[in-house]
Parts: structure tokens; sequence; C-alpha cells
């Protein structure tokens, strides 16, 4: 972990999940996600380093890799963390995550890697104004995403994109919202600011060439969907042809992801009626129109 200048009262803790860091006060400071589970106490130390203690957390959403500290930090300091309403019953509801991403009762490999803290002070961030600091919905990801811009400028864009290092790496991203996403990736090309952070990856100072590779990127995972669907295949055939395809490699936890957005790949594609589905010997397939 390294603490980086990004602005007079903005910092930003590079990791893998980067953190983000907001003077609110002298000695005082918000944190903008708070990575995976037991980076809180890594957290904890870098902020002490510099004399400062923690006012509140701001969660972009309640993925488990981006509120893994909250816990040790909110019982620490006594302090709350606020994420949108939407996404709240995730934080609050231990396999709620998992739940949904299986699409019912999770494994206990599931219930393990995507336990959630529960209710340690979570509030709604659309019933309180946070001086030096706005918000916009960046949907697609998560049900109710956000992102966030401390009055330096800077803005904290979560996993509303993937780094050009991801693009290349790991194309096949998780998506709850096909649509919510082009959208997000849309609304964001169109923002001003001086740098722009990822959840994952390496700050941009200009948005535009991201956003058009992710746009690009989400494009041709489409063609690959219904290039598998020229003849009628099950959801799980589409699913085997796009992990050999992309060279994913599967485990418990991939395929909950993977599984979970192929779902929302061909809801994408059949509302735009470019996929069709029906039942042949008691199993729903589908083929591209």
């Amino acid at each position: 972990m390294e603490l980086t200048r990004a602005g007079e009262k903005t910092y930003y803790i590079k990791h893998k999940t980067n953190i983000g860091v907001y003077v609110t006060s002298p000695g005082k400071v918000c944190l903008i996600d708070t990575g995976s589970k037991g980076d809180g106490e890594k957290i904890d130390e870098i902020i002490s380093e510099q004399g400062w203690e923690i006012e509140y957390i701001i969660n972009t959403h309640t993925h488990i890799d981006h509120l893994g500290g909250n816990e040790y930090l909110m019982k620490k300091y006594g302090i709350p963390a606020y994420c949108t309403d939407y996404d709240m019953a995730f934080a609050h509801y231990s396999d709620l995550e998992a739940a949904y991403m299986t699409g019912g009762y999770p494994c206990r490999k599931l219930r393990e890697i995507f336990s959630h803290p529960g209710k340690l002070g979570f509030r709604a961030i659309e019933e309180y104004e946070l001086s030096g600091i706005s918000w916009i919905y960046l949907p697609g990801h998560t049900f109710g995403m956000i992102g966030v811009k401390t009055d330096d400028d800077v803005w904290f864009l979560a996993d509303s994109y993937m780094s050009k290092k991801a693009l290349e790496n790991y194309r096949y991203g998780y998506l709850y919202d096909v649509g919510g996403y082009l959208d997000s990736l849309n609304r964001i090309k169109t923002l001003s600011g001086r740098l722009f952070v990822p959840a994952h990856g390496i700050a941009e100072k200009n948005i535009a060439e991201i956003t058009d590779l992710n746009t690009e990127n989400i494009g041709d995972i489409i063609n690959v969907i219904k290039d598998i669907c020229t003849e009628y295949i099950s959801a799980d055939g589409i699913l085997k042809a796009v992990y050999e395809r992309m060279g994913m490699r599967n485990t418990v936890s991939q395929h909950a992801l993977m599984s979970s957005t192929t779902k929302s790949y061909l809801a994408y594609l059949q509302d735009r009626d470019e996929l069709e589905c029906k039942f042949i010997d008691n199993t729903m397939v589908w083929k591209t129109i």
C-alpha cells in the first residue's frame, strides 16, 4: 500500500482496490472504500502515520473488496459508513451478495468468500450532505454504485470501468446490468475533473480513451455471445464456450460471478430482440435472431 497525493486535500492509497482519502478538516479524513478483508489494519497504520483520524467512510458500493476494512475501522473509530440505500442491504446481510450472484442459497465456499460484516452503522448517502464531497449514481456493476468527487476535482469512479491492463488480461468483468453499465460509461466520459481514480488500476487524467475501450470491449463480448448462440444452446453451454474462448480459469467464486454476468448479457440481448429463448427437451436454450 502506498499513499499518493492527488490534490490539495485529496490522496489515495494504491492497492488492489484503490482507497480514496480526503482531508475533511485539520487532522480528520474520510475514506472512500476500504479494500478487502484484513485491509483495515493496514489502512489505519498509513492514516495514523500522517497524524490523521478517520471521520467517516464512503463505500462506492458494497462488494466485499470495497468494504472489507469497514468493520475494523468503524469499530475502532466509532464512525459511520455511507453507501446508497439500494446497496445497503448487501452490507447489512451477510449472505445476500453470494445468494444473488449464485441465484439460490450459496454453498459454504461462497458464503465464506462473500461474507459481509452486518449492521455496523451504515447510512444512506442520499439522506446526508457531506462537506467537500459530491457524488453521482453509476449503476451497472452493482444496483446502486456511485462515483465520488472531492472539491479538489478528483473523481473516484469505483468499478465503472476497467483499466487498460485489466482489459488486456481479464476482459469479462462482473456486471449486473449491461445496459446500465453502458449508460454509466457514457456518463463518465462527459465528466470534468483533473484526475480520475478507478477502483482497480492506475489513475487517468483523461477519461475519454479508457471509456471508449471499455465500450468497445462490451461490444466485443456481445458479439462473442451472439456468435456462440448461432444455434440453440443452453446457458451452461454458453458459459462453457465463454470460458474457452476467453481463456478464463474456473473456480467456485469465478463461476458464480461469470454465470451471473452471462445471464445479465443474455437478458440485455433478449430485451433488445437480439436473442430468443425457448425450451427444447425441458432445457431453456438461446439463439441469436
